[in-house]
């Protein structure tokens, strides 16, 4: 069986143990699940240690962005225990006049590797001078370098500041430099949900405000911006937040998705119908960043989905649908969380066509489940590395379903 094209990647790595076993001399390897089952990244100890620091606040490893174009996988890992004697030794007297003595330490810090698939290596990324400050980091290769360049980029603002900073590091030099650029929207508090390598740029995602994009390579990058569409506040958020345009923006970007398909960015909102109780999914494409125009692809109602009689024969619940990705090939087949299943939809067909059970936890309530899978299309160099013993050992754990036989009960009726 030829490997998927690309897969729902989890952003939980599993960490090689008693019960996964990496080929050897490899750092890091992807199973082939085939959509809609979700392939794991499995990493080494060397990644990612069997023990983490305790007093580390990252306590697994978690992909942070992706190059698909090129294999990579840039991930943030827990930092081993620190020696009993790190630290500064400090000392006070107590009131019987015992000295007593302590140590002073700083929280250590995470570790961050590039992982390049294909090749099964991690490298890791040196720590910066600069802190980090909220793992908006991406990872893009470089142009025209050979295997394994890369960059990795952080954008860092201070709000109500005209000027920004590019805190970035090159593979081919080995070190980390900080360039200034603007800050196109000075007042905004950015908060990226993704880091996207597009078109030989990097491109931050902030599902309320916009895209932020760059050519990180360039000598003096400059910083553009492309709104995001216009919608409606949906009924559910009138109220106190139209008193406040931040939490207004906020209440949006729970509800909305922005991921490339077919070489372009699209933006899923995920409203309410006319009857106010049925979920309604509309997209926009953005056709040429220079315009910043979007356009209106397709509103459906997910009403007309449940009617239909696919949706009925895969035994699924009339239950509000939680968004999880698009297909990154095709924009008209949209994923969703319903219950215990992803499920996977034709929008403009109004057509089920694949689902399988998951054992995610989807939050309650939540309209748009934004963290823990992202799509990753395989490059034909990755394509081709990848056995097909590894698809036959993919490790989701979970049997694909056809829309003949409907979904198992999870309670075993």
């Amino acid at each position: 069986m030829a490997p998927p094209s690309w897969v729902i990647l989890s952003c939980e790595p599993r960490v090689c143990g008693d019960d996964t076993v990496l080929p050897q001399g490899a750092d890091v390897a992807l199973s082939l699940a085939a959509p809609p089952r979700v392939a794991v990244l499995s990493v080494s100890r060397r990644v990612s240690p069997a023990e983490v620091d305790p007093c580390a606040r990252c306590k697994s490893p978690f992909v942070l962005a992706l190059d698909p174009s090129a294999g990579l996988v840039l991930l943030v890992a827990p930092p081993p225990p620190s020696p009993d004697d790190s630290g500064d030794l400090r000392s006070w007297t107590d009131r019987d006049g015992n000295e007593r003595t302590f140590r002073v330490s700083l929280i250590p810090r995470p570790l961050y590797f590039v992982c390049d698939v294909a090749a099964a290596t991690a490298s890791h990324v040196p720590d910066p001078e600069r802190l980090i400050f909220n793992n908006d980091l991406g990872v893009i290769a470089a142009p025209g370098g050979g295997r394994g360049s890369y960059m990795v980029v952080e954008f860092q603002f201070i709000v109500g500041g005209d000027e920004a900073t590019l805190l970035r590091f090159s593979s081919e030099t080995g070190l980390w430099e900080k360039k200034r650029v603007n800050n196109p929207l000075p007042r905004w508090i950015w908060r990226f949900f993704d880091v996207v390598s597009h078109a030989g740029k990097l491109w931050w995602v902030d599902t309320a405000a916009g895209l932020l994009f760059c050519d990180p390579f360039v000598d003096e990058p400059h910083m553009e911006y492309v709104p995001l569409p216009r919608v409606d506040l949906p009924p559910e958020h009138d109220g106190d937040c139209r008193g406040c345009g931040y939490c207004a923006e906020r209440a949006l970007a729970s509800r909305r998705y922005v991921q490339l398909s077919d070489g372009k960015f699209r933006c899923v909102d995920m409203g309410s119908a006319s009857d106010g109780a049925t979920t309604k999914v509309t997209m926009h494409t953005l056709v040429d960043p220079g315009t910043k125009v979007w356009t209106l692809e397709y509103a459906v109602s997910f009403a007309d989905i449940w009617a239909s009689e696919s949706y009925k024969a895969a035994g699924l619940p009339e239950k509000a649908p939680v968004l999880a990705l698009v297909h990154p090939k095709n924009p008209d087949m949209v994923y969703f969380f319903v219950k215990d299943q992803l499920v996977g939809v034709d929008l403009r067909a109004k057509e089920v066509l694949e689902y399988e059970t998951h054992k995610m936890t989807v939050p309650e309530n939540a309209r748009v489940f934004s963290y823990g899978l992202l799509p990753m299309e395989l490059p034909p160099a990755l394509s081709a590395g990848l056995s097909k013993e590894g698809a036959a050992n993919n490790s989701s754990g979970v049997r694909s379903a056809s829309l003949a036989s409907p979904p198992s009960d999870p309670n075993g009726s």
